[in-house]
């Protein structure tokens, strides 16, 4: 799910790198650059013991901001994404989209399959990078969520569409903020199946006005807009 192609048809409407002035206004102040090198420190890492890496990623940094984005720079500069599970799911999910039961079995089959693929060869699809990215901020002592739901690209309509991505919420600074590793980390080659890794920070912590233009929650709270924050 919630993979991008270079296709013209699969290009994201608003996707560009834009550098921090995609982040949102609350952390215009602060400097990623320390979080990032840290983030660049570990490169490679193994993901056997995620504890482990979380703390090493964030140990050094004393803001929430920073040690989420230490650890949002590795999992998206560290994690490829698998074009054959893709659409392998995609066809199930195609297939099964009006029968939640049959879909529902499949997920479950399938969830085991992407994350031992994702802890032994760093590639997985848009599930494995927001579960990766909500263990690591766990063990940081963050709160973070996955959220599902639909991940428009260029043509389509947001509206009455069923689930095909995931993404994040994380809590900094007790408010609530939205990020898509997934479409941070690159892209997929549409003519070869490859995947071009190209990290960008455009979805990091993008205003929801902004990021509500191609991502629709299944949970309308997890929106963020208009003011809206998540009772605790």
């Amino acid at each position: 799910m919630g993979i991008r192609k270079t296709s013209l048809v699969f290009i994201l409407a608003v996707f560009s790198c834009q550098g921090l002035s995609a982040q949102i206004a609350d952390f215009s102040t602060i400097n990623f650059s320390e979080a990032d090198s840290v983030a660049m420190l570990f490169s490679g890492h193994s993901l056997d013991d995620p504890r482990k890496l979380a703390r090493g990623l964030t140990e050094s940094l004393s803001t929430e901001p920073e040690k989420f984005r230490a650890l949002y720079t590795w999992v998206c500069t560290n994690i490829t994404t698998d074009f054959t599970l893709y659409l392998k799911n995609k066809r199930r999910h195609n297939k099964w989209s009006k029968n939640p039961e049959k879909l529902a079995k499949w997920y479950k089959k399938f969830a085991p399959v992407v994350f031992e693929k994702l802890r032994l060869e760093k590639s997985t699809v848009c599930t494995g990078y927001s579960y990766l990215l909500r263990e690591l901020a766990y063990h940081a002592g963050l709160r973070c969520e996955m959220i599902n739901g639909f991940g428009k690209s260029t043509g389509a309509d947001v509206e009455n569409q069923v689930v095909n991505h995931s993404w994040n919420a994380v809590r900094l600074n007790g408010k609530w903020y939205l990020c898509d590793p997934t479409w941070s980390s690159g892209h997929i080659d549409g003519s070869t199946g490859e995947f071009i890794a190209d990290y960008n920070d455009h979805y990091f912590l993008l205003a929801p006005e902004k990021f509500s233009i191609n991502h629709s929650p299944e949970d309308e709270k997890w929106t963020l807009l208009n003011g809206l924050q998540i009772k605790e």
